[in-house]
């Protein structure tokens, strides 16, 4: 008898067991569910404040760029509307002047570029001038430090829709406050951004400014105490990002899994006790997987928007439109997979057009993510730094600092000044660009010569070698990634460096037209059917014009050294002088400047400089006539007390220069200094 209570007692032990097992995996699901709400909460406020902080740089660029302007109307009109061409989403910018700080007669000046309905741009004054010095984001900008200042919504006189105001304070060269520049954000651009960075439909989204206004809100609630509630200040911006998510997400999920968990362990009761602990185990690993998944594929669309933003396509197609009619840079990026880790971009400054194209390791989250972070490290470097040594090297030192996964970016940044041809250069592990020429009519296909130095993100303190070469009309820069040279065919042959110079010259005037088709359907005709491997970048410099020799003018003054200095270095190096040669000639060229200043009483002097098998050298000055090659030569191998006063100057440019040429022409002295190449 007792025997047959041996079953019962079993299966009551086997419920004990299934009820302690049920209530632990609900515990854990709980757990779960929780984290994973969370985490997509997190990634929702870092979207948001990528886009939010990327849009506030457009106040920084007015900052920037007002004081090389002065108080020009046409060219602060011309910054308004590159300002709104660089930032899409704007809907208005303006500068606001202190009262008579614009002009003594004008107690407020004001300028405005507004986007209308169908994308043009227009100028005009500010509507309410008399107005602007109360208003709500000129007292908060004057009041608030240099991040700005952000304003609720509010009606604006141009737009149906309600308005954001983003607003800083204005500096001059001497670095005083001079007045207030703004942007206007729309509360439709707003509410769309906030739209598309809900982790689910029926959450709330809250925007609040530094002060604690609400600037807008997507989605409504009544009950916050249904919410599962989560906030983040988003520095450097200061701005507060309030996401709620309904708490029935969590027992929607939580009903879901523990009623799968039952009905199995209820299976598993009847047909085995292994069979239970083997479909639990199943059933968990699914769990994780699923989990994993979506987790992934939420990071690559997050990667894929970040990167795509990144492009900045309406600059892309603004080159594309042959809008610079100087000079043609094309660019396309083809990923291996949603995201990728290559990179370009460039940046047009004046006569200078900086530019750059680089590749990430890895192809997760993580990389699109440094990847972004070296393209705006690229951006914010141009607008304060002049050579790509100095860009290169200031991006080398952020990248390195807190890098604990040592990710690292192989990179090329040029700067080419386009009158010149001026070609400087620094390269960061990159691999070497090609450049197409003409020679006795036939065209060469050559790498240009590189330092390696070492991919950005490993020693922030590592000192990167300069390089510099000569573009001419005609001539083609073709940059590239790995991407590329790397790729494989069927038969796992790389392409490699020389069959894709023979692509690129069997395809230059395709290449030079911008149309990168043919280049695609070579590599496609190599590779077959085989797999896409890595990302794919291409980038192409065109100088398109005749360029001039080089020609710089100043006041003869000590002060304009090193502005002269820094000119004939750069050409120098971009004509193939070597190293030591240019630094014997900056001693020249300062003996003859010295000269100048000291003893020629000029209101300037100017520099032109050209080169050819020699580089030639022209001091000009609008002072007194003195020729100082006509002074006697110095006995140097005389004792210091014996010799006369004066001419050692010359003696040493003699000595150092191949040819030294005097003449007054036109009322201008003109020494001409010649050194062989």
């Amino acid at each position: 008898m007792r025997t047959k209570y041996v079953p019962i007692i079993a299966a009551i032990f086997l419920v004990i067991a299934m009820m302690v097992q049920f209530g632990l995996s609900y515990h854990r699901n709980e757990k779960g569910l929780l984290h994973r709400i969370d985490f997509k909460m997190e990634l929702a406020q870092k979207d948001v404040l990528f886009k939010v902080y990327d849009m506030s740089g457009a106040t920084a660029e007015l900052v920037h760029f007002l004081p090389d302007n002065g108080k020009d109307s046409t060219a602060l009109y011309t910054l308004l509307e590159n300002v709104l061409w660089r930032f899409p989403d704007l809907f208005s910018c303006y500068i606001c002047y202190e009262p008579y700080h614009f002009s003594p007669k004008e107690e407020i000046y004001s300028v405005c570029a507004i986007r209308g309905e169908n994308g043009s741009i227009s100028n005009s004054h500010f509507e309410e001038q008399r107005n602007y010095l109360v208003r709500d984001w000129y007292i908060g900008a004057m009041k608030s430090d240099d991040n700005g200042y952000w304003t609720q919504s509010y009606n604006d006189v141009h737009t149906d829709d309600l308005v954001f105001t983003h607003s800083q304070k204005a500096y001059d060269q001497n670095d005083s406050v001079i007045g207030v520049v703004a942007v206007d954000y729309t509360l439709a651009w707003a509410k769309q951004v906030l739209m598309e960075t809900k982790p689910y439909e029926d959450a709330v989204c809250q925007l609040y400014s530094s002060n604690g206004t609400l600037i807008v809100q997507s989605g409504e609630t009544d009950d916050w105490d249904d919410m599962i509630v989560s906030e983040k200040v988003m520095s450097p911006i200061d701005m507060r990002l309030v996401i709620a998510v309904p708490k029935h997400h969590l027992w929607d999920g939580m009903s879901r899994v523990s009623t799968v968990t039952l009905i199995v362990l209820l299976i598993g009761f009847f047909i085995a006790g292994l069979l239970i602990r083997r479909l639990l185990q199943d059933q968990r690993k699914f769990t994780r997987v699923e989990t994993a998944n979506e987790v992934m594929e939420r990071e690559l669309q997050i990667a894929s928007t970040i990167q795509k933003g990144i492009l900045r396509e309406g600059e892309r197609d603004k080159v594309q439109d042959n809008k610079w009619q100087d000079v043609e840079l094309q660019a396309a990026l083809v990923p291996m997979r949603e995201v990728g880790g290559d990179l370009y971009d460039f940046y047009r400054r004046g006569d200078d057009l900086f530019f750059i194209i680089g590749d990430v390791s890895g192809k997760s989250i993580t990389a699109a993510m440094f990847m972004s972070a070296t393209v705006n490290l690229f951006r914010s470097a141009v607008l304060r730094l002049q050579s790509p040594k100095t860009i290169i090297e200031d991006m080398n030192a952020v990248l390195s600092d807190k890098n604990p996964s040592m990710m690292f970016v192989t990179a090329f940044i040029g700067r080419l000044h386009i009158p010149t041809g001026e070609l400087l250069y620094c390269n960061a592990g990159h691999l070497p660009p090609l450049v197409s020429r003409a020679n006795n009519e036939s065209v060469q296909i050559t790498p240009i010569p590189l330092e390696p130095n070492i991919p950005l993100g490993y020693d922030g303190k590592f000192r990167f070698v300069e390089q510099g070469m000569m573009l001419r009309k005609d001539d083609l820069l073709v940059l590239y990634t790995d991407g590329i040279t790397e790729a494989r065919n069927e038969k796992h042959e790389m392409l490699g460096i020389q069959r894709w110079m023979e692509i690129v010259k069997n395809n230059l005037t395709s290449l030079k037209a911008g149309r990168f088709e043919a280049i695609g359907e070579a590599g496609v005709q190599f590779t077959g059917k085989a797999e896409q491997t890595d990302d794919m970048t291409l980038m192409t410099v065109l100088q398109t014009t005749e360029t001039q020799p080089l020609s710089l003018r100043t006041e003869p003054r000590m002060e304009q050294w090193p502005i002269l200095k820094t000119a004939f270095h750069n050409y120098a190096l971009c004509a193939q002088m070597d190293k030591r040669a240019i630094k014997k000639m900056e001693v020249a060229l300062e003996e003859a400047v010295v000269n100048v200043i000291h003893y020629a009483q000029a209101e300037w002097i100017e520099l032109k400089i050209e080169s050819n098998d020699a580089i030639s050298i022209q001091i000009a000055d609008n002072g007194i006539p003195f020729d100082t090659t006509a002074q006697a030569p110095i006995d140097i191998s005389n004792a210091v007390e014996q010799r006369r006063i004066g001419g050692l100057g010359i003696a040493l440019i003699k000595h150092i220069a191949d040819q030294v040429q005097y003449r007054r022409n036109n009322n201008r002295n003109e020494l001409t200094i010649i050194k062989n190449l």
